[in-house]
């Protein structure tokens, strides 16, 4: 089975606008409400495509309740720890003119170390041990900077694989324990190397430094240029159908695609396409959104993947 957890989850509030301007008033077209939060949102792309996961999360207040009733209206499984604050609430203002948006985003509640740990109680001392555990997103306010690391050398003990998908410094603590896969951007992996990686060669090069640290897979996204993906067995790249810059989703999407090849045993060259149509299928989709399955059909073929010499 599948976690995801995802300690700064949010409600999405979208305001679908015929064209982003200011200075005046002006009328939204579609005002839309969805669960957010990274890790949240990689259990409802698997949803979508087919398969359970279990989203472990933290939720308060209204707004918190609002998140768990629209999780549960579809149909996912749920381990949920309430907190005394109110779960965050970003907006996404979205203009079908120019297809673009912006987001803010709020830095979420603050959440105390007893609620913390009731999360990783839930996670290691369930009757079926996790087979892969998605740590996923930004933390909130009082939430030490390195309780991935903490997940992940425990997970780790118990032969279970991890999935860092983050940013920041607990992104960096994380790479230190040396979880199974991570999926940085661009920016993220610039972080991490303290430097700029202008071309494929320098990202290559450092993200084999990284397999030395015990990682096993690096993915890194690169937008509309596709994607990379460095292991020990080589390395790939992936280009993809020239699509509008709506992000929203895709990198969500792409380590949800990740996850159903490696259950699925696919060999890691079709593990990567399916990664990369997943989170093309969410910019493609009108509007901030996920990848839905129907969209992910037709755009698998277009996915080109080459291994680099």
């Amino acid at each position: 089975m599948i976690y995801t957890v995802t300690l700064n989850p949010t409600l999405d509030i979208t305001y679908v606008l015929e064209e982003v301007s200011f200075g005046e008033p002006v009328k939204a077209n579609d005002v839309l409400k969805n669960p957010g939060g990274k890790g949240i949102n990689v259990s409802r792309v698997l949803r979508s495509m087919g398969m359970d996961s279990v989203a472990t999360t933290i939720v308060g207040g209204y707004v918190g309740e609002e998140v768990l009733h629209l999780l549960q209206k579809e149909g996912l499984i749920l381990q949920v720890v309430k907190i005394e604050n109110e779960t965050r609430t970003n907006v996404v203002v979205y203009g079908r003119k120019d297809e673009k948006e912006l987001v803010i985003r709020a830095a979420g509640p603050p959440v105390k170390d007893t609620e913390t740990e009731r999360i990783t109680s839930f996670i290691f001392n369930v009757a079926i041990s996790p087979e892969l555990l998605v740590l996923s997103g930004s933390l909130p306010p009082g939430v030490k900077k390195d309780i991935y690391s903490s997940l992940i050398n425990e997970a780790k003990t118990r032969g279970v694989k991890v999935v860092l998908d983050s940013d920041g410094r607990p992104f960096k603590f994380g790479v230190e324990a040396g979880p199974y896969l991570i999926k940085p951007n661009r920016v993220e992996l610039q972080y991490l190397a303290g430097r700029e990686m202008r071309d494929d060669a320098a990202i290559r090069e450092f993200c084999e430094g990284l397999l030395e640290k015990g990682l096993e897979i690096v993915v890194v996204s690169l937008g509309s240029e596709g994607a990379m993906m460095i292991t020990r067995e080589g390395a790939w790249k992936g280009t993809v159908p020239s699509v509008a810059e709506n992000t929203v989703g895709a990198g969500d999407s792409m380590v949800a695609g990740l996850l159903i090849g490696i259950v699925q045993s696919k060999p890691l060259e079709e593990m990567f396409r399916m990664g990369l149509a997943c989170g093309v299928s969410a910019v493609m989709n009108a509007g901030p959104g996920l990848c839905e399955p129907e969209i992910y059909k037709e755009v698998y073929p277009e996915i080109e993947v080459q291994k680099i010499s």
